[in-house]
């Protein structure tokens, strides 16, 4: 039986959060779809959470060590809704700084666990708590530490791309944020979110076209019941949109 490794890089969205297991989250749904239509491949996951655009050069270098035939790249809108300039981690108190980088060490000490057990139940927990550590230790900053400018998005996820080109063989995929929550109503929401959310998807599909990646539109797929109540994430109905719809798309371009 061939093997098919199929490399996440995104947000929470990719290992599951409160409501939404890692086995329902959009990875493991397209994972079982293509599974079922390529029952004579193996396929495979492998997830590589990213916090910050300038990231993500580096976390896919971390993703080519597991010899992925397919690399997907998440763009995600929140990460453009607030603020113009680019969150600097090496400016933040040490106490800050050093609870980060424990949490991260935290995080590939639970994905080796869960690797070595197979046991997806209590590491599922470890992880979803240590994405929740960063983002309640992070949040609180963000106004002072502002997120990134949709160029300085375009020009990670361009780098990103790049660096999946200098190994051979392997197909990179570019998912757009799909449409926010509408229903949303946070001050800490800037008034044009809309607007920055329809600049950072239009950004990821130019970015795919410039680099000949396969582009995935997720805007029109979010409808009622898409997002938890009163969040940004999808609920558990939303993952199973994305999911299919990835791996619709991948079946389609004939990548897998």
């Amino acid at each position: 039986m061939s093997h098919l490794r199929i490399a996440f890089v995104g947000q929470c969205h990719t290992v599951g959060y409160p409501g939404v297991p890692a086995d329902a989250a959009f990875p493991e749904v397209c994972r079982k779809a293509v599974q079922a239509a390529r029952p004579e491949l193996k396929v495979e996951l492998v997830l590589k959470p990213y916090y910050h655009p300038l990231e993500l050069p580096a976390v896919v270098r971390a993703a080519l060590r597991s010899q992925p035939r397919v690399v997907v790249i998440e763009v995600i809108g929140w990460l453009a809704v607030t603020g113009a300039r680019v969150i600097d981690l090496s400016r933040l108190p040490r106490r800050i700084r050093s609870t980060f980088q424990r949490v991260q060490h935290f995080q590939r000490a639970a994905r080796v666990v869960s690797d070595k057990t197979r046991q997806a139940g209590p590491i599922y927990d470890v992880r979803t708590n240590a994405l929740g550590i960063v983002s309640d230790v992070l949040r609180p900053l963000f106004p002072r530490y502002p997120r990134p400018t949709v160029a300085e998005y375009e020009s990670a996820v361009s780098g990103a791309i790049s660096t999946v080109y200098e190994c051979p063989g392997i197909a990179v995929v570019v998912q757009g944020p799909g449409a926010p929550n509408f229903t949303l109503d946070s001050p800490g929401i800037a008034p044009d979110a809309i607007e920055r959310y329809r600049a950072v998807n239009a950004m990821s599909r130019r970015v795919a076209a410039s680099h000949n990646a396969l582009f995935v539109e997720r805007w029109d797929t979010v409808a009622a019941g898409f997002y938890l109540p009163g969040n940004i994430k999808p609920a558990m109905a939303g993952h199973s949109v994305w999911g299919h719809l990835l791996a619709s798309e991948l079946l389609g371009s004939g990548i897998v």
